[in-house]
């Protein structure tokens, strides 16, 4: 079932086209990989896609109430409070649940009679709620969280205001990872995470039921948790299935048959051109004409470009 899509989308920056006609629909379950060169417009598709960029034309539709955890790549300074109580804000609905439970309990001590038995049954039905929110666990699940993106308990003491860049962004992917929305989207997360917290984020979307898109330059990371690949290129969004890998053939064998159909077109081309220039006037005037006229009316294929890939792993992260 498709819970995001767009249809024809087009974006210039000034007199730039940044892309065109692109369409792509997201599923529920998909894990997709983005890539393209840098400057290609992955991270302003991605912004589009989420009505924080304006377009020139095409259409954009979401499934109603989505709910959307987006980590950008830089996240700005902003939010009060220190990182922990940022991160708590995940669990905002089982805190109301259980501020709800104290009070509720508190009136099944002083009532009687019939107002008790309604108060225990209020204090049933916060208790049903909070399990199936996931109210037992939510602590233990913060904890592994935090660990994982490599978040200290000292650190969690910090004001976001007085944190790092890279302190933030953490701090987004946990909050982002613990509010479990419909759809996750990061924007390079392995700038941002040392070795062993993009390990640990590798497996906990591999394991996750997550809906997720993924910028990335890196091929290992995309290769173990893509099963997709968007790849914008040349002003153009062309979807291919598999991890990074079975992209990378697909696309270089796809360019192989274009550099090949190209090199034969240029030889038709320059043949034609041959024959047109010597035989433009005389007895054979009359067939240059045609060939030229057909020569006009061809559709040129553009020489394939190589594109290089960056799959650095990074060491360390502040």
């Amino acid at each position: 079932m498709a819970i995001l899509g767009a249809s024809q989308l087009q974006l210039h920056y000034a007199d730039m086209e940044v892309f065109s006609n692109v369409t792509l629909q997201v599923d529920e379950k998909d894990r997709i990989g983005l890539v393209g060169p840098n400057g290609s417009g992955k991270t302003s598709l991605i912004k589009v896609l989420l009505d924080l960029q304006d377009y020139d034309s095409g259409e954009v539709f979401k499934k109603d109430n989505l709910r959307i955890g987006y980590v950008p790549q830089t996240v700005l300074e902003t939010g009060k409070g220190t990182i922990d109580q940022q991160i708590m804000s995940a669990f905002s609905e089982i805190i109301k649940t259980e501020s709800q439970m104290q009070n509720s309990a508190l009136e099944i001590e002083k009532a009687t009679g019939q107002k008790r038995s309604d108060a225990e049954k209020m204090y049933s039905s916060l208790l049903e709620k909070y399990e199936s929110i996931g109210g037992y666990d939510y602590i233990n699940r913060k904890d592994k969280v935090v660990e994982g993106v490599g978040l200290s308990q000292e650190v969690l003491k910090t004001n976001i205001t007085d944190a790092s860049g890279g302190e933030r962004t953490r701090t987004a992917l946990a909050t982002a990872l613990l509010n479990e929305p419909d759809l996750l989207i990061l924007d390079e997360p392995t700038n941002y995470l040392d070795f062993k917290g993009l390990e640990w984020l590798e497996d906990f979307l591999i394991k996750s039921q997550n809906t997720f898109i993924v910028i990335s330059h890196d091929r290992f990371f995309l290769d173990r948790v893509a099963e997709s690949i968007w790849d914008i290129d040349k002003k153009q969004l062309k979807t291919y299935k598999g991890n990074y890998s079975k992209f990378k053939l697909i696309k270089e064998e796809n360019e192989t048959r274009l550099l090949k159909e190209y090199e034969k077109q240029q030889e038709y081309i320059k043949r034609e051109e041959n024959f047109i220039a010597r035989y433009h006037a005389g007895q054979r005037s009359k067939e240059a004409r045609g060939r030229a006229k057909k020569l006009s009316r061809i559709e040129k294929i553009n020489a394939p470009e190589n594109q290089r890939s960056v799959s650095i792993r990074p060491t360390s992260a502040s």
